[in-house]
């Protein structure tokens, strides 16, 4: 089975979200330390996320994405967990998309 890398996950949200494709580029273009975890995809990515207005269909997508890197476990719920779903309250979308989650992925989301 093939290791799911941060190209797959930037690849991933940008199926959802097509703008996110020059968010990112220009969120990483000047990094001389560059990270190539998940972990930083996201990190690039709720901010974004916090500063457009999404479709129905883009949040069900999202969350159904979310709902399915919990379910994989390791380091892909480890980096949806704690640098996106236990942040949603900061960027005020956790009433929003908690109700369109797993209820796996929900016990990670703030009330």
């Amino acid at each position: 089975m093939k290791t799911y890398e941060q190209i797959d996950l930037v690849n991933d949200l940008i199926r959802i979200f097509p703008e996110f494709a020059s968010y990112w580029e220009e969120d990483n273009e000047d990094l001389e330390f560059r990270s190539f975890s998940l972990h930083s995809v996201y990190m690039s990515f709720l901010p974004f996320l916090g500063n457009i207005q999404p479709t129905k269909i883009q949040w069900q997508l999202l969350a159904d994405h979310l709902s399915k890197e919990v379910a994989s476990g390791g380091n892909r719920e480890n980096a949806a967990d704690t640098c996106v779903l236990e942040h949603l309250h900061q960027v005020r979308l956790n009433k929003i998309l908690r109700p369109l989650l797993s209820k796996e992925a929900q016990s990670y989301v703030r009330a």
